[in-house]
């Protein structure tokens, strides 16, 4: 070999060698087992040295293999690494914020300051004053000791699992770096513990775990340790990635997940009438967050929602890639116990991560559990960092709280025995993604938690009603001093209840202009939300039933799928009609008082006597229809209250009344209250009475 020369570019840059190999008879087919292992004979040691140090780009520094070496080795015991590894791989780290106490005083007004800094990370930590001690109630003997939660057992064993699917799809690739990339946990119901007996649990597990890691190391390196010392977090999230990423024996570990704070017991104090203690009011009380004026859950009577749940995790177990339901806010607490480990990938991202986590198991995806054991696909933060998608890392002291901003995906762990609780809430700049969240349900045929029309209905509701308060007592109540920018031509209120009633609009006109109309009675939806038969659409606006069926609704899109019956026995069920509608719609975009006036008006007659119905389609209604349309001069808007008030209020001037001043938009006047008593003059009984008490005064 050495005195055979290749031509210029032939070089191989691979070792071979070429020798002499005799078979015969039966043993021509045969190869020795060594052979097969090593690519050598047991006489062939002497010639692979010679031939690994003549190659030129090997570097001569490395010890070579002797003999011993090239025996065969159990393939027990032979572990399939990855070259690119995801040890070399740092996270980017999400913000923490440090509020001052008068920051820290009005919750939500602080999470929409740090929305621009901390939305892209998908997560941030907020480390609250000093002065913050909230009492843990889970502490308290009573919970500690007899109130017990359901957990789950997760079983960390790499790619072993029963699913045969998942079976198939890691057995049929030979390459062992797709084979690494697809990691399992099963996951099955666990037994119920109260706090103490699982605080127990968690900490032996946890102690055992590392000491006998510690001895296994100590052995191999000859010097173990006098004192084993308590692992730091940074040692634990090395240890639950090899967990994750290149399991060598499989572990078990128990979690509770989601247990109900209303049955189970919050770990903050709960509110009460006649204590005003500041860890009761506050909306840092979990307890509180959901229902805080400025959330629009707080329009909602979804308790299910909008109560708190807790999580007692011990060391390792998991809270797997997740985002949450509604793409609502969340608001964790680490109540006590050892830190959480977060990572996320933020909501502008979410396209890209979903298709990551297709493309390695497309035959799993929505597949239902079997036998009570579920296996779930865990991919490692660091490797989906490897494929380009942006995560970031966050560590959960106790007495943190962490902010999960809308449609975020997240992952977490636990480093130790630990109480966290979380809420969810939703401030106005939920509405797109709530927007998003209806649509995305609609097209899976998925049923919503929440009704979004009813939220954003109330919601713009609610601000109409705050500015005709305001322009008669300038009283900025809460829900006025948090949703008065959102109004106007640009506000994000009025684009956002404009683009949907425009979609209601063509709805009618076109799926329904030929049924006979009806207005929703006080009983259509007293019980519970309604929803489309077909494609669980939330159907607060508008709906379409049949006499055949009195229980079941479709949306109009589906009306067809609705029953068999001919067109004439179908109803078509209305909250609102379109004119009525507009009348919000211009109050909220242009603020004007006649159509804030207008709407407050038909809102109470609709609330006083929800059950007027008209045999005509709902543009063609005699009650609603008298009202006068809302104009857009200042002419026709001041004409319009006059007829109004000389109809309700004869002794009061309309000069007395609007305070008009020349050269003035009508947009712009305030009302000039009529009595320190009265502030809010919205029937025509209480306007009567102060322009009595006016004249006579």
């Amino acid at each position: 070999m050495n005195k055979l020369s290749a031509p210029p570019g032939f070089v191989s840059q691979t070792a071979f060698m070429l020798r002499n190999v005799h078979r015969d008879g039966e043993n021509s087919r045969s190869v020795s087992r060594q052979e097969q292992t090593t690519g050598f004979g047991t006489d062939d040691a002497d010639n692979f040295k010679r031939v690994f140090t003549e190659r030129p780009w090997i570097v001569q520094d490395h010890t070579t293999p002797s003999s011993e070496a090239l025996k065969a080795k159990k393939s027990e015991v032979r572990m399939r690494r990855r070259l690119n590894t995801s040890e070399a791989q740092v996270l980017e780290e999400a913000p923490v914020f440090n509020p001052t106490e008068e920051e820290f005083s009005d919750t939500l007004s602080y999470i929409a300051s740090l929305r621009d800094r901390a939305e892209p990370y998908g997560i941030c930590c907020v480390v609250p004053p000093p002065s913050w001690k909230p009492p843990c109630l889970l502490k308290e003997k009573k919970m500690w000791e007899a109130s017990n939660f359901g957990t789950q057992v997760q079983l960390f064993d790499g790619i072993h699992t029963e699913n045969p699917k998942v079976k198939k799809e890691v057995d049929m690739g030979s390459d062992d770096a797709a084979v690494e990339e697809v990691k399992f946990c099963n996951i099955q119901r666990g037994p119920t513990f109260p706090l103490g007996k699982f605080k127990d649990l968690a900490v032996s597990f946890k102690r055992d775990h590392f000491k006998i890691k510690d001895e296994v190391l100590g052995s191999k390196n000859s010097s173990p340790s006098l004192k084993s010392e308590e692992p730091t977090v940074a040692d634990i999230e090395k240890e639950y990635r090899q967990l994750v990423e290149s399991p060598l024996v499989e572990i078990g570990v128990v979690y509770g997940n989601d247990i109900d704070t209303r049955t189970f017991g919050s770990g903050f104090p709960l509110p009460a009438p006649s204590e005003s203690c500041k860890y009761r009011t506050s909306g840092w009380n979990l307890n509180n967050t959901a229902k805080l004026p400025g959330s629009l859950l707080s329009f909602e009577d979804c308790e299910s929602i909008c109560a708190p749940r807790l999580s007692v995790g011990m060391c390792f177990s998991s809270q797997f890639w997740k985002s949450e339901k509604e793409r609502l806010y969340t608001l964790c607490y680490l109540h006590e116990g050892a830190p959480r480990v977060w990572y996320s990938v933020a909501g502008c991202h979410r396209s890209k991560f979903k298709a990551t986590m297709k493309s390695l198991t497309p035959e799993i995806s929505g597949e239902q559990p079997k036998n009570g054991i579920d296996s779930v696909m865990i991919m490692s933060p660091y490797k989906l960092s490897m494929e380009g998608i942006p995560v970031t890392r966050c560590v959960q002291n106790p007495g943190q709280y962490v902010i999960i901003f809308p449609g975020s995906y997240y992952y977490a762990f636990d480093c130790g025995f630990n109480c966290l609780e979380k809420a969810n809430f939703a401030p106005l700049d939920w509405l797109p993604h709530g927007e998003i969240a209806v649509l995305r349900n609609q097209e899976k045929s998925k049923k919503s938690l929440i009704s979004y029309d009813k939220l954003l209905l109330t919601a713009a509701s609610e601000v109409a009603k705050c500015l005709k308060e305001y322009t008669f007592s300038k009283r900025k109540t809460a829900w006025y001093m948090t949703l008065n920018d959102s109004c106007g031509k640009d506000g994000l209120l009025s684009n956002i209840f404009q683009s949907r009633m425009k979609q209601e609009k063509n709805r009618r006109e076109f799926l329904t202009s030929s049924l006979e109309s009806q207005r929703m009675d006080e009983s259509y939806d007293a019980v519970s939300k309604r929803e489309c038969c077909e494609c669980f659409w939330d159907l607060h606006l508008s709906a379409v039933k049949c006499s055949c069926s009195p229980d079941r609704y479709s949306c109009p899109s589906h009306m067809r799928k609705l029953c068999a019956c001919p067109w004439d026995k179908k109803i078509f069920l209305y909250r609102y009609t379109i004119d009525e509608l507009n009348y919000l719609v211009e109050a909220l975009a242009s603020k004007k008082l006649s159509c804030m006036y207008q709407w407050v008006r038909i809102n109470q007659e609709y609330c006083a006597s929800p059950a007027m119905t008209s045999s005509q389609p709902e543009d063609k209604g005699k009650k609603v229809d008298e009202v006068m349309p809302c104009n857009d001069s200042r002419e026709d808007d001041v004409a319009g209250i006059k007829e109004q008030v000389k109809r309700k209020v004869k002794a009061r001037s309309m000069a007395e009344m609007l305070n008009v001043k020349k050269g003035k938009n009508d947009a712009k006047e305030h009302l000039v209250p009529c009595s320190k008593k009265s502030n809010k003059p919205s029937d025509s009984s209480a306007v009567n009475n102060t322009a009595k008490k006016q004249k006579h005064g």
